[in-house]
């Protein structure tokens, strides 16, 4: 289980998030203040038997929403990120974990998820 609260830095500014539901497929955290709300939503599930392989995947999600509530002068804005891994139910989630922290150092090199931002490829 994670801690009751987790720390998102957004443009270097801290957000607590803390722990609003915890059951035994996930967690929800969330942070609100008068300008701005975060939700992050941890869930835990096994997908239906793969029809070609006969394979049950196991499936782990991290699920971000930004919102910024709209003033005088600006508008509604809303961000999300989302994060899945998957690994088959036998498998060592280790090694889906290990593909996981590979991809991380990738895009946080250089201005690679910048630039997926702005919809490179």
């Amino acid at each position: 289980m994670f801690a009751n609260t987790i720390t998102l830095t957004i443009n270097a500014v801290a957000k607590v998030l803390r722990r609003v539901n915890q059951d035994n497929y996930g967690s929800e955290y969330s942070y609100s203040s008068a300008t701005e709300s975060i939700v992050m939503k941890i869930r835990h599930s096994v997908d239906s038997v793969d029809t070609k392989t006969g394979m049950i995947m196991k499936r782990h999600n991290v699920f971000v929403e930004h919102t910024v509530f709209p003033t005088v002068t600006e508008l509604l804005r809303k961000f999300t990120y989302t994060a899945t891994l998957r690994n088959g139910e036998y498998n060592d989630p280790a090694a889906v974990a290990d593909l996981g922290l590979a991809v991380n150092v990738w895009l946080a090199s250089g201005t690679i998820i910048d630039d997926i931002a702005i919809g490179e490829n």
